[in-house]
């Protein structure tokens, strides 16, 4: 029996995004909101691109 792995973040502008696993090893994506929610599953090859787009993302250096 696995265990569910779920992340939850509550941004700033009151999103709430949430991660989960999803079959064989995806990735189920949520955001709500006050007025809106939508969700949707990724691949493993769909989320590691997300992944490498938000460390480049990241990495960036910060114009002060």
């Amino acid at each position: 029996m696995s265990e569910e792995i779920e992340t939850i973040i509550y941004t700033e502008e009151h999103v709430r995004i949430s991660v989960d696993q999803w079959d064989n090893g995806g990735v189920w994506l949520s955001l709500q909101a006050r007025s809106a929610s939508m969700h949707t599953t990724l691949t493993r090859a769909e989320a590691e691109q997300m992944l490498k787009g938000l460390q480049a993302v990241l990495g960036a250096e910060v114009a002060a």
